[in-house]
């Protein structure tokens, strides 16, 4: 249970569930930071167990990112994970039931964190723009970026879906999910999309990223396979675009 006047944690995370799909970009940013100051500023009231409680399940959770990264869900070991983390087996399985399980909460953080950057990204390019379409363009070159990152490739890209099953790697990948929809709605609102239902778009131009940023992080010169995905995304989100109409030119009289 929460603090007397503060939200509990199930609570915040109910919150934070139901804020990222309404969101705009800002407010996504917005969002992700109230979580991590919400549990700077009450583990400072908390008792010392309770924050050494939270430290050991941090460090094993760091680990467990470093060690996914370098070595893949199978060659990992909960007893290497746990000695990186110096920590026993006994307080990594009482945080974590299974090393699938410990691989779930990781790769939610490495979602949380792509989203975060991709949101940060579309701001820091999109500040004085009112163009939705410039939006859409950024955050899908971002994603590409960001999913130039090794935790990003190895974690979310080639092992997620196979480690947890495409039900539960959907569940957690909702988080950027939530920003490409927001952008192609905002894209529609201002007409610079012909009207149509938002979901199935945003699952297609997902899954379109996700592809790319695996051609990617499978590509021999990824910088090569970088430039040409990107002009693929660009042009595929090109026939998207609501073409101008363009006035008819008056005709010369003989």
């Amino acid at each position: 249970m929460g603090r007397p006047g503060t939200p509990g944690t199930a609570s915040l995370r109910r919150w934070l569930r139901s804020s990222v799909r309404r969101s705009s970009f800002g407010q996504f940013r917005l969002i992700i930071y109230i979580q991590h100051v919400y549990y700077s500023l009450t583990a400072m009231s908390r008792p010392a167990k309770q924050q050494r409680s939270e430290r050991t399940r941090r460090d094993l959770l760091d680990a467990a990112k470093e060690t996914f990264t370098r070595r893949g869900f199978a060659e990992a070991s909960m007893e290497e994970i746990a000695a990186r983390a110096s920590v026993t087996r006994g307080p990594l399985y009482h945080y974590f039931d299974s090393k699938q399980d410990l691989f779930a909460a990781v790769y939610e953080e490495v979602e949380q964190a792509l989203a975060a950057e991709i949101a940060a990204e579309i701001q820091n390019r999109t500040a004085a723009e009112t163009d939705a379409w410039q939006q859409v363009l950024v955050s899908s070159q971002a994603f590409l970026d960001v999913s130039l990152h090794p935790a990003v490739q190895r974690i979310a890209l080639l092992e997620a879906p196979t480690v947890l099953g495409w039900e539960a790697h959907g569940h957690i990948a909702r988080y950027g999910l939530a920003l490409i929809r927001r952008g192609l709605q905002n894209a529609i609102d201002q007409r610079l999309i012909d009207p149509q239902p938002v979901e199935p778009l945003a699952h297609i131009l997902r899954a379109a990223l996700s592809e790319g940023a695996l051609f990617i992080a499978r590509a021999d010169d990824q910088a090569a396979a970088r430039a040409e995905v990107g002009g693929a995304i660009e042009r595929l989100l090109g026939g998207l675009r609501r073409k101008r109409s363009r006035a008819k030119s008056p005709r010369t009289v003989a």
